[in-house]
């Protein structure tokens, strides 16, 4: 492992020890392209009806109040108060709600009361599909919160885990299964046993979000098993150009719950802006950095090399900062998060892995490192701070080349950002030659580490032509390894130092012909 990727990793790991699907989509086609669904639109939903509504007066048994009592839910969201009415009529739906607005446990809690009130808490009787390991993880953790009083078993599939072990845990009936819909095909195609034919509910969380991520064809394979008789419930931060493949989440005769306008970030949210030339933009987010001491701050930035730079930069400055990107293996991301979540580490440097369905307690800010292109993508990420009725902000970094997108932005979610303040350019300055340093020593880390991974590659490349020779007997086979001691990659190895020596010595000799002509030229002005 090379010195970058190994100092990322030891700082993360640091302190650790049966039914006709086609049917029912030709059916949701007709529905929801129709005018017919009933819609609860967000005029109703602000009634003092709903304001004043407790989980004992919406009809939950007395075992789920006290759990909500205990994870401190005092009353439920608006649209957890529509959910529960609407699945208790025994209604299919589709929620459109603003990221933060108590979602996981508007479909979480009637499905609890549902199981609690059984004469036999049947098994496998509810799914739960996300498009991603690190929401899974929180939504099983919401149902286990909810029901840890009455022993509830939740199953979690998801790619990156072991297969074998999974299948353990379905072996011992869980009532809730919440899984990625690639995990959930292979174990319903794989895993002897395993079927849904008495599943009670379906839901899709991130709906949109599991198509942008090409789940199509899992998600049609696993509704051809299901059967046809079970409630359906459909959520998404989002419901306009994804229409036509939201349909195919096969819906009988849905409600459509609608609890804010499009492109619209709650209230509770402050946004900011912070001007900074293209060059310097990292040494205004160090100084940004150092004066919100002790809160707990996402960044996001466009790409996973962005990130590696970024998070190599600022510990060198002494920030306490972890990555979070797709490129990570799962341990890694988890370990990441929960010493986010704990407090040991106070930033997050993300990529959109971490945009959707994280809920993480307690982040103050979102910083836009690099602004989204599009003002969706800019809702959901902010949308990790704010969250339930909490104050949060959100701060967006923008150069000279993002001031058309950030004015699109503004406009389309109605909302004005205002300047950061106390960030005086003369300050700014006094940084720039130290975080210059550290990005250029994150830059160098970066590209000996891609060095590594290109020697170990062609080391590979090496060794399976000779053996290629070999096999077929050909007694040309160049360098004598037996000979010389030495292996492919060490082989490599020295032919790649020996080039680096010589574009060193090109590049000093470089630098001595501009020296010698910079003293000429002091030397002809002082004459």
């Amino acid at each position: 492992m090379s010195s970058a990727r190994r100092k990322l990793t030891e700082a993360i790991r640091e302190d650790e020890g049966g039914g006709d699907g086609e049917s029912r989509a030709s059916m949701v086609a007709r529905n929801t392209s129709s005018a017919k669904h009933q819609s609860l639109g967000s005029d109703l939903l602000d009634n003092e009806e709903f304001k004043t509504k407790t989980f004992k007066g919406l009809g939950l048994c007395r075992e789920l109040c006290m759990a909500c009592a205990e994870a401190g839910w005092q009353h439920p969201t608006r649209i957890q108060a529509s959910t529960i009415t609407v699945v208790a009529e025994g209604r299919d739906l589709i929620g459109v709600a603003q990221t933060g607005s108590g979602k996981t446990g508007a479909y979480a809690l009637p499905l609890v009361n549902w199981l609690l009130t059984q004469p036999k808490t049947p098994y496998l009787s509810v799914l739960v599909m996300v498009p991603t390991r690190e929401l899974a993880q929180q939504v099983t953790a919401q149902f286990l919160l909810l029901g840890r009083s009455v022993g509830l078993r939740v199953a979690t599939l998801v790619g990156g885990a072991d297969m074998v072990e999974q299948a353990c845990e379905l072996s011992k009936r869980p009532h809730v299964i919440v899984g990625t819909p690639g995990r959930v095909k292979d174990h319903l195609s794989n895993t002897k046993g395993f079927k849904l034919v008495k599943l009670h509910a379906l839901v899709l969380d991130e709906a949109d979000k599991m198509l942008d991520m090409d789940y199509e064809k899992e998600i049609d394979a696993i509704l051809e098993q299901l059967p046809q008789d079970r409630r359906t419930m459909l959520f998404s931060a989002t419901l306009s150009t994804k229409v036509d493949r939201l349909q195919k989440a096969s819906l009988r005769d849905p409600v459509l719950l609608q609890v804010h306008r499009k492109n619209t970030t709650v209230d509770t949210l402050k946004q900011y802006y912070i001007f900074a030339p293209f060059a310097q933009m990292l040494s205004y987010l160090h100084l940004f950095l150092t004066k919100e001491t002790g809160n707990h701050i996402l960044i996001f930035c466009r790409s996973a090399a962005l990130v590696h730079r970024i998070t190599l930069a600022l510990r060198t400055l002494g920030h306490r900062a972890l990555p979070l990107m797709g490129r990570m293996d799962q341990s890694n991301r988890n370990i990441a998060l929960t010493k986010f979540k704990e407090g040991k580490v106070r930033m997050l440097i993300c990529t959109d892995v971490a945009q959707r369905g994280l809920d993480i307690p307690h982040t103050d800010v979102v910083v836009n490192f690099s602004l989204p292109d599009h003002v969706e993508d800019y809702i959901h990420r902010v949308g990790r701070t704010a969250r339930a009725g909490a104050e949060g902000k959100a701060v967006n970094l923008i150069s000279q080349y993002d001031i058309v997108l950030l004015q699109k932005i503004e406009q389309q979610t109605g909302v004005k950002c205002v300047e950061y303040p106390s960030l005086p350019e003369s300050e700014v300055q006094l940084v720039l030659q130290r975080v210059e340093d550290a990005e250029q020593e994150a830059i160098r880390e970066i590209r000996e580490d891609a060095g590594e991974r290109n020697l170990e590659k062609e080391s590979r490349q090496l060794t399976t032509a000779r053996k290629g020779k070999r096999d077929r007997g050909d007694t040309d086979m160049g360098y004598d390894d037996a000979k010389h001691g030495t292996s492919d990659f060490a082989t490599l190895r020295m032919r790649r130092e020996h080039e680096s020596i010589f574009e060193m010595t090109k590049k000093e000799q470089h630098r001595s012909l501009w020296a010698k002509r910079r003293e000429a030229k002091k030397h002809a002005k002082s004459r």
